[in-house]
């Protein structure tokens, strides 16, 4: 037995023990998502989505048991109609008696009017923590929708505010979630169909990738009981790089596999080979991408953990998966992984050639290799040249299409309410606030932010 690199020994090994290999990869993903499901999740709370002062505020009020309500807006809008008019003041009076009627709504305040006289505002809050907001808007943004439908021509009636806009957000997500898994699947099969031309061949990085994706899910639910994370976000980034990842790394190591055998090599002798080869490629190309991704887990910012956790558990599983899972199956499969042969394009992948095109390239690069450094380095300059224009920014219900309702109805409230949506709040932390010293403190404060112009309703404290 002659003596092999890390990825070599697992592919032997893979091979000398398909079932061993295969059946507890199976019990893996199966285990993971049970478990996973079983337990939950928990995500981050609003303090942990924050940076600087915003953080240290939002810390402050916890940690002081304040439990600061979500604050909703509806908005009552007419193009045609003044506040004045009897028809909206009926339409304010509908709104109001359907918000009071809701079990979570309180402190539904008197109705702000906007500078034109065409908008009208109304503010509440809802009870509980903002945190499990999102989940009880539901109700709220059915009685305003009913309002709406019942209003007058020309009457627009709509709610936002930041729970119905994560409730919205939550659910976009979801659905695109769930979107890509039911058309990545065959997407992806068919690309993969038609660059082996077999369908064993084709299906088999697909279904690795797939449970690779599902055992990750289930591994950082259980891994956010440990450090809450921004589960939806952190999902649907698993998703997207698991499947490129496990895609791209079987479909390395099985066409160098087909390659091997197809130049004449017996199957064992053709696995053996690719898994010190390609194998190894793949163990390295994992690594690395573990590495930078590992950089997002000192950003700071619980929402770059949770994702810098997500995305190196993915990777870190299609590697083992390429370099167990798969040559267990090659080794049982043999030459039958070319069965399910496409008619033409089956025929033609079959043999294994060498491209005319990267064989061109590669000689012109051979042949004068400074030259070709400083194209392909100036190539990569020029791609990175956007990065000078980038800006980070916190992911928020903003960067939803604008197409969506609630996207739309926040610029309409903006437009006749600048302001009113975000209302500031200020935190002070000190041994006793009402100490005098504490007092004048707060009173300048008051002043100055009087004097400015900007506070758009009295300041309470």
């Amino acid at each position: 037995m002659t003596k092999t690199n890390l990825a070599g020994r697992a592919g032997r090994w893979s091979a000398n023990h398909w079932k061993t290999a295969f059946f507890g990869w199976l019990a893996f993903a199966i285990a993971a998502v049970a478990i996973g499901s079983a337990v939950g999740a928990k995500t981050i709370s609003d303090s942990d989505t924050s940076n600087g002062e915003s953080a240290k505020a939002e810390k402050i009020l916890e940690r002081a048991g304040f439990q600061e309500p979500a604050m909703e807006s509806v908005l009552v809008q007419s193009r045609t109609h003044r506040v004045s008019d009897p028809a909206f003041k009926a339409t304010i009076a509908r709104t109001t008696e359907a918000l009071n009627g809701l079990k979570d709504v309180e402190h539904v305040q008197r109705p702000q009017v906007a500078e034109d006289g065409h908008s009208a505002l109304i503010q509440f809050d809802i009870a509980g923590k903002s945190d499990d907001a999102d989940k009880k808007v539901g109700p709220m943004l059915k009685a305003v929708a009913a309002v709406d439908e019942a209003a007058p021509t020309g009457f627009r009636v709509e709610e936002f505010g930041l729970a119905s806009a994560n409730k919205e957000l939550n659910d976009t997500l979801g659905k695109d979630f769930q979107k890509a898994e039911f058309t990545s699947l065959p997407v992806t099969l068919v690309i993969l169909l038609l660059a082996f031309g077999a369908l064993v061949a084709a299906s088999l990085p697909v279904l690795l990738a797939f449970s690779a994706v599902l055992g990750s899910i289930g591994l950082y639910t259980l891994f956010t009981h440990v450090v809450p994370g921004d589960v939806e976000t952190t999902s649907s980034v698993i998703l997207m790089i698991g499947m490129a990842v496990g895609i791209d790394y079987s479909l390395f190591y099985l066409r160098r596999e087909r390659e091997e055998r197809h130049e004449g090599l017996m199957p064992r002798a053709a696995l053996l080979k690719t898994a010190a080869t390609s194998g190894q490629a793949v163990l390295v190309s994992g690594l690395t991408v573990m590495i930078a991704m590992a950089g997002m887990l000192f950003a700071g910012n619980k929402i770059f953990t949770s994702l810098g956790f997500g995305a190196s558990t993915v990777v870190l599983v299609s590697v083992v998966g390429s370099l167990s899972v798969l040559p267990a199956l090659l080794a049982k499969l043999g030459d039958r992984v070319d069965k399910g042969r496409i008619p033409y394009v089956g025929r033609r992948k079959h043999d294994a050639t060498e491209s005319r095109v990267w064989a061109a390239v590669l000689r012109r690069v051979l042949a004068r290799p400074r030259l070709a450094v400083l194209v392909s380095g100036g190539a990569l300059l020029a791609a990175t040249a956007p990065i000078l224009t980038m800006h980070t920014k916190l992911p928020s219900f903003v960067d939803l299409p604008h197409s969506l309702p609630i996207v739309a109805t926040y610029e309409r409230v903006v437009d006749a309410f600048p302001g009113a949506p975000a209302p500031a709040t200020v935190v002070i932390e000190a041994d006793d606030v009402t100490s005098p010293q504490v007092q004048s403190q707060i009173a300048a404060l008051k002043r100055q932010a009087l004097a400015s112009g900007k506070a758009s309703k009295p300041i309470t404290v």
